[in-house]
């Protein structure tokens, strides 16, 4: 009887701490209800469909190489990362347990979800309820594996984080899945930014306005968003008003021009987050993982999903496809310039331009959501509540297999121990999950702490103490994977940005939609590209975009031309080089990745060196 009074005393306790972080939020029943409780699915079919999905389930591991060949592929227009070859399975039942209710559905549709994720050990999958029916608001789900992330929690801080702060966004919570009465594992359950959430959301039925930006390599401009951003509805041929949309994106000058077709403070808050959890995977470094709805009020949206590799988790995502990579690889000291290294000509306008509106939007970010003093707390009330989900999932059964790992192909996974660790403050790199994080606090405490004084706020003195003591479990502990992208060639990957600002392959001295490039009259040359014609590059404008026989190229997007990045021959080196009184030597090339008082600083052969005068 005292068990089972501990157990409704603990189970109390978490109702309150779990509807506090998100009290006076909007989320459907649905996601309210599954605050205090894992729902549980269970689906039935047929014996040949489970043999199917069973097999499909089956995938080989994949190595950062193939990922980035896959990737370039894909930015090169030879593939796409889109779910591919899903088997949709109709025939069966759904039962969804939650609250007290068990609802059965006979329309349905059950597939496997996910693109990388699919080589993991634990997999993903949808959940479709048809012929107009829902269960507490939601007809779509999303089951994922996160198999990338030892915590199970960054998706869920996420979307908590987002509707924390009010802003247009997904859901998470938890579930159980069932097929056939075989369990098949735990998962983070996600809403679906499809049809019937709009209509659920913003009474929309149908709507013809709903874009899912997918593929990699849409960053919001007519030529690289106006075909491959692909609308949800079906029935739609007639994509003029998103064409539009994107014109007057790339033609604006301001934020005044775009504000009334754009939620500009949602892109801003996105952006926030993005810089403040470290995210590769979203609209600002990878293109993709975002959606586009056009409200009633004539302003179109960004939503957001997939928060997976955020918070720290495998950060060298950020490096895809640099050439010239920064040299800083203590990435929660990144500003806010260091971080955004794609051109991208809504950060020019609404940023970097007037950074005024952005860094309130920063500090209100910081300020009720992002700090250890509100973050900690709910990861800890969290962490608490699944903790009996994650030991079930990572003990072994009779027959050493781990519950949930569907993949015997590649049947790998964290371990109990890694999931408490790095849920804390302990770096984790897996080899065999091939997965690197920083702790989930730790990142959060970083990044608190570099953007509280790279702003000069008052912020809590209890984490700005450098003596703020944190456990660190020396028996997981490892090294984030710096080394992912060695010896990948990305110098081909991007080229200038044509009509719209897209970034496509090209060959600088071939370029069409280039400026007309400017002739040298004098004698000495500055740097190589001006024996053909063009100019150098201006001091800030250093990533490299493509190289031929005449060296490295950079593309100046404020004056819409390419320009040389390699001294020319005719350079001559300082009689003197400045840096050897700090113990390094002088730079052969222009790149400035830091300026101190010293000097100007590069980063060639692993190791700085001083920039020498020919590049002024």
């Amino acid at each position: 009887m005292l068990t089972f009074q501990l157990i409704l005393v603990l189970f109390f306790v978490w109702q309150i701490n779990a509807s506090s972080f998100l009290e006076n939020t909007k989320r459907a029943k649905f996601f309210e209800l599954s605050d205090n409780e894992v729902p549980v699915f269970r689906i039935t079919l047929p014996e040949n469909d489970i043999k199917q999905l069973k097999q499909e389930l089956q995938v080989p591991s994949s190595s950062f190489e193939d990922v980035a060949e896959g990737l370039l592929n894909v930015a090169a227009g030879n593939g796409t990362d889109e779910e591919e070859n899903k088997n949709k399975y109709k025939d069966g039942s759904l039962v969804i347990e939650l609250a007290g209710e068990k609802k059965t559905f006979d329309k349905f549709t059950f597939s496997a979800g996910g693109s990388s994720a699919r080589t993991y050990g634990r997999q993903g999958f949808n959940i479709k309820i048809r012929g107009n029916d829902d269960f507490y608001g939601r007809s779509q789900f999303r089951l994922r594996s996160d198999a990338r992330d030892a915590t199970f929690l960054r998706s869920k801080i996420a979307c908590d984080m987002h509707n924390r702060l009010g802003l247009v966004s997904i859901s998470a919570n938890y579930a159980q899945l069932y097929v056939n009465d075989e369990y098949f594992g735990f998962y983070v359950l996600m809403d679906s930014p499809k049809l019937p959430w709009i209509k659920e959301l913003f009474d929309d039925k149908d709507t013809k306005n709903l874009y899912k930006c997918k593929v990699g390599g849409n960053f919001l401009t007519e030529a690289s968003c106006a075909e491959r951003c692909e609308n949800e509805n079906e029935e739609v041929t007639d994509h003029s008003e998103w064409v539009e949309f994107l014109k007057a994106l790339d033609n604006a000058k301001s934020a005044k021009d775009i504000e009334d077709i754009f939620e500009v403070d949602q892109f801003l808050y996105e952006a926030a987050y993005e810089f403040l959890t470290g995210a590769w995977d979203h609209l600002l470094h990878s293109g993709h993982n975002y959606s586009m709805y056009k409200q009633k009020n004539g302003k179109w949206v960004v939503i957001y999903y997939d928060f997976d590799g955020d918070m720290g988790q495998d950060i060298i995502g950020v490096e895809f496809g640099q050439v010239q990579p920064n040299p800083n690889k203590n990435y929660p000291t990144y500003t806010f310039k260091e971080w955004m290294m794609v051109p991208i000509h809504l950060l020019d306008i609404l940023i970097f331009n007037d950074p005024t509106r952005f860094k309130n939007i920063l500090k209100k970010f910081v300020t009720e959501v992002f700090n250890p003093a509100t973050l900690y707390p709910h990861i800890d009330e969290i962490k608490e509540f699944i903790k009996p989900y994650i030991v079930k999932i990572r003990t072994p059964d009779e027959n050493g297999k781990l519950p949930g790992v569907l993949n015997e192909l590649n049947p790998v996974d964290y371990s109990l121990q890694e999931w408490d660790a790095n849920s804390e403050f302990t770096t984790i790199f897996n080899h065999k999950v091939n997965g690197s994080a920083y702790g989930l606090k730790y990142w959060i405490l970083a990044k608190y702490r570099n953007v509280c004084s790279t702003y000069q706020w008052d912020c809590d003195p209890i984490y700005m103490d450098e003596n703020y003591d944190y456990p660190i479990d020396k028996d997981v502990e490892g090294e984030i994977n710096i080394h992912a992208w060695d010896g990948i060639d990305f110098s081909g990957l991007f080229g200038p940005p044509t009509e719209g600002s897209q970034l496509a392959v090209g060959d600088p001295t071939k370029s069409e939609d280039s400026t007309k490039p400017t002739t040298n009259t004098s004698s000495k040359l500055n740097c190589i590209g001006e024996v053909a014609g063009y100019p150098c590059c201006s001091e800030g404008v250093n990533k490299v975009y493509e190289h031929d026989i005449n060296g490295e190229w950079g593309y100046d997007f404020s004056k819409k031309q390419w320009c040389s990045l390699t001294p020319s021959k005719e350079s001559v080196d300082d009689a003197t080089c400045w840096s050897k009184d700090y113990g390094y030597p002088c730079c052969k090339s222009c790149f400035v990745f830091e300026e101190t008082e010293e000097g100007k600083w590069g980063y060639e052969d692993n190791h700085w060196c001083g920039i020498q005068s020919f590049c002024n």
